[in-house]
């Protein structure tokens, strides 16, 4: 009896693995031979937290294939050497792609360079020729007929009521992608947020567009409308309810303020749009002197654990770790990486300054990077401590690992790409400097680096202030 009830657990389980579809991007990338590409999936629209779902790594012969499971249609981000391009994939769907590198006369940008995915053998049902097709339609449609010359008049008003007609009758059968509905339609509605005589105003947007559509989490298209529809939203509403608010928030009851938030008509009709928009409100809020960042992290904690909605709990867990981890005066997560057997962890660098920063071999102008903080760093070292970690994502071989880390005269260890650290200070590109105060405390998140930011700072200016408060506060005696 009991080997019966294992086998019809077994085809159960069976079952329900092939229920779920297998997605799959089969792509070319000849600039990126021995490169890994990763698949990234935007957990939620409201933090932007990227989350990994797979990874796989360019063949000899400039291919590779990535697969993995999708519950909803959703648009994608496919990374490699720190160029990345975006997708949109339906589940059990198969995609085959062209990745190139990027434009040579294109600065090195450290958050990642955009390029332009090529798609092959993509016909018109694809929801990426669709989503192409429609947005070159609309662009077209800005181009032509939004000028400063006519959007004082009712001509513009006149051509995109056509414009919404044609685009009616012409999708009148496509009506199943749920995905594409809503692209179009809140594309359409960020049109009409153009400023222009006889637009709607904010109430007859949300009665439109809003009051009686319900929250899609995956929509990119839907969470970009609905998240500037409500952007500083506190300064924008009657002051009874700015104080309703506040008096609840400083009670730490997310049940308050749903019902403050409430007395507002455009939250009114939707619960759930409503508790969203409440957790980006006090996101919003929580950098503002006159709002309790205690109380804010109590509503979002317990907004994380006890949210009725699953996506709402999602975005609150993503936003409370945004607002704590990494937040200038923020504890620095804590982390343990053993490397040739010494263990390295935020007590072993208790007591002095800490600059951590994370790297990957092969990035564009890493070497560079490195090579002007060596004279940072012996200029420096006495008082602050340098640790490198360098990810290996297992397409460096062991001898390259060891020759960088041998280059520097800093502490370096190597870490895997699934590594907790890379987890917990949220590293998706490469190089990333971070500064931690000697009590284990974020001074800043990112740092800056030895090359020279938009105000032509670096990091030799902030450790030299560091340096003198250090050495005038040691001759006091202090």
């Amino acid at each position: 009896m009991k080997s019966i009830l294992i086998l019809l657990f077994s085809c159960f389980a069976s079952v329900a693995l092939m229920a779920k579809e297998v997605t799959v991007i089969k792509g070319y990338a000849p600039k990126y031979i021995g490169k890994q590409v990763e698949i990234y999936q935007t957990a939620d629209y409201i933090s932007m937290t990227q989350v990994r779902i797979a990874s796989a790594t360019v063949e000899a012969d400039s291919t590779f294939t990535c697969s993995f499971f999708l519950k909803e249609t959703q648009k994608l981000t496919v990374v490699s050497n720190n160029n990345k391009g975006t997708i949109i994939c339906e589940p059990g769907g198969s995609y085959e792609i062209f990745m190139p590198d990027r434009n040579p006369y294109d600065p090195y940008r450290p958050a990642g360079n955009l390029i332009e995915l090529t798609f092959f053998n993509m016909d018109s049902t694809n929801i990426n020729y669709k989503v192409l097709q429609f947005n070159q339609w609309t662009d077209q449609f800005i181009a032509t007929y939004y000028t400063k010359n006519n959007t004082d008049g009712p001509f513009f008003s006149q051509r995109l009521d056509t414009f919404k007609l044609i685009l009616q009758d012409y999708y009148k059968a496509d009506t199943l992608n749920t995905y594409f509905n809503y692209h179009r339609r809140f594309t359409i509605a960020k049109i009409d947020d153009l400023r222009f005589l006889g637009s709607r105003n904010q109430y007859e947007k949300y009665d439109f567009y809003i009051k009686n559509t319900p929250v899609v989490y995956e929509s990119e298209a839907y969470m970009e409308y609905i998240k500037h529809y409500y952007d500083k939203f506190m300064p924008r509403v009657n002051m009874n309810t700015n104080n309703k608010v506040y008096l609840a928030l400083l009670k730490s009851s997310p049940t308050l303020i749903m019902r403050a938030l409430a007395s507002e008509y455009t939250m009114q009709h939707n619960f759930k749009l409503r508790e969203m928009m409440m957790i980006k409100i006090l996101s919003e809020s929580f950098y503002d002197k006159e709002y309790p960042q205690t109380n804010i992290l109590t509503v979002l904690d317990s907004l994380q654990k006890k949210s009725a909605f699953e996506g709402n709990r999602i975005i609150a867990e993503n936003i409370y770790k945004r607002l704590t981890e990494l937040t200038a005066g923020g504890k620095a997560p804590d982390f343990t990486v053993v490397d040739n057997g010494t263990v390295h962890d935020l007590q072993k660098y208790k007591g002095k300054f800490l600059y951590v920063f994370f790297v990957k071999p092969g990035t564009p102008e890493i070497n560079k990077q490195l090579d002007l903080l060596v004279p940072i760093f012996h200029r420096y070292s006495k008082n602050i401590q340098f640790l490198m970690v360098i990810r290996d994502d297992g397409t460096s071989k062991p001898d390259e690992l060891k020759t960088m880390k041998a280059a520097y005269p800093w502490e370096s260890v190597v870490v895997g790409s699934n590594h907790s650290i890379l987890t917990n200070y949220q590293i998706v590109t490469y190089p990333i400097y971070i500064l931690i105060d000697p009590i284990g405390y974020v001074v800043a998140a990112p740092a800056l680096g030895p090359l020279p930011n938009g105000q032509y700072e670096t990091i030799d200016q902030t450790f030299f202030k560091i340096n003198k408060a250090i050495e005038e506060g040691a001759s006091d005696g202090r």
